[in-house]
């Protein structure tokens, strides 16, 4: 267990770290810097054999293969630089676990004369810094090393709503909160936001009948726009003196289930464009993290020909060759007394695709290994 001296040091690091971010207002570039990793082995075949090479000679200098910071806003640019070898880019989080593995080294080697490896050392500090992470409601961007967890697909979609039952009075107000939020949400490179007008026509078509948190209701947005989250905004207006309340909560579409919800009181000067702004940028990152978090699944667009039309593509992180199999969700387990969810049954395999073509970034093209005949909105999940 790590001594109660050394985790404060980590804790309070790590929390200077993730402020900093924020005051900068980037979370995108956040997301990269705590050591989200976008693929595993898969991801080297994206480049050429010679761009592989972890070194290379150039003018009698040894240069080395380093990650581009400006890939991860602009992406356009190349994931991968070569840059003079002793200046890499490293990222934050790993700045940190160096600096404070080498401090904690050094206290021991005064208080007891002995080390701790440094491998070992690095390990105990970034297991301190997830946990550190997950309590502060950023689990999506834990480490992903090749002897942790991996995801199986990297990529998320989600559509950011306005909620129907925000005041009337505030309806603008509220609108301007959805679209701040999405922009923030739709610079981060693992997730694609879906278009305003699909959401409104989405509102309009999807068969939503009362409150949009109602679990059906979610799935039937979900659906008809092809997201994995949904996001819904909500404004309490002034009331008894207080200033009012912005309101964020993450659905997922699977299920129907909230995840998480975010109450913010406005402040002295009340719901204003300014503040709603403010609210989004400021919490786009714990909520990148939490639709991150939430299971990844597809859906089935159309069949024809004995292909498998799907309505997610390179956007949602789906690469040529990835197996798929169809479900059944699981039926919905409620207490017959308190009416609350349980949750689900297992799900029901109905089959087995494979992906052989991407249409561009939102659509794919399977064909049926096993199982079937499929039909639009069958359900899609990895196999691993």
């Amino acid at each position: 267990m790590m001594p109660k001296r050394f985790a404060l040091m980590v804790r309070l690091g790590l929390l200077l770290l993730v402020s900093a971010a924020l005051l900068s207002g980037g979370c995108t570039t956040v997301k990269k810097w705590v050591g989200y990793e976008t693929g595993g082995d898969e991801e080297e075949d994206m480049f050429p054999t010679e761009a592989q090479a972890e070194t290379v000679m150039i003018d009698g200098k040894p240069y080395v293969r380093s990650k581009n910071p400006y890939w991860i806003t602009y992406p356009e640019q190349p994931e991968y630089l070569y840059v003079e070898k002793g200046k890499e880019f490293v990222t934050a989080q790993q700045f940190l676990i160096n600096s404070l593995a080498k401090a904690i080294g050094r206290e021991q080697a005064k208080a007891s004369g002995k080390t701790v490896p440094p491998d070992k050392l690095q390990e105990m500090v970034r297991a301190e810094v997830d946990r550190i992470l997950r309590e502060q409601g950023l689990g999506g961007f834990v480490s992903q090393t090749k002897g942790g967890p991996a995801m199986a697909v990297v990529g998320r979609a989600a559509a950011v709503i306005p909620d129907l039952d925000t005041p009337r009075s505030y309806d603008s107000v509220n609108r301007t909160l959805a679209m701040a939020l999405g922009e923030a949400l739709g610079r981060t490179k693992d997730i694609k936001v879906a278009d305003p007008g699909q959401v409104e026509t989405a509102l309009r078509k999807g068969g939503v009948m009362g409150k949009l948190t109602v679990a059906n209701n979610i799935k039937a947005l979900g659906d008809a726009l092809g997201v994995q989250g949904v996001v819904l905004t909500g404004v309490m207006p002034p009331e008894g003196g207080t200033p009012g309340a912005m309101v964020v909560q993450v659905y997922d579409a699977f299920t129907g289930l909230k995840e998480d919800a975010i109450v913010a009181p406005a402040g002295a000067g009340g719901v204003t464009s300014e503040a709603v702004t403010k609210f989004a940028r400021d919490n786009a990152l714990r909520l990148a993290g939490d639709l991150l978090k939430i299971s990844w699944f597809g859906r089935v667009e159309f069949v024809k020909e004995g292909k498998v039309y799907l309505n997610l593509g390179e956007s949602a992180g789906l690469k040529v060759g990835d197996r798929l199999k169809v479900v059944e969700p699981g039926k919905e387990v409620v207490n017959p007394k308190t009416h609350q969810v349980l949750g689900y049954t297992a799900d029901v395999p109905q089959g087995e695709i494979k992906v052989t073509e991407l249409l561009g970034k939102s659509g794919a093209v399977a064909m049926a290994m096993s199982g079937g005949p499929f039909k639009p909105n069958d359900k899609v999940k990895p196999t691993k």
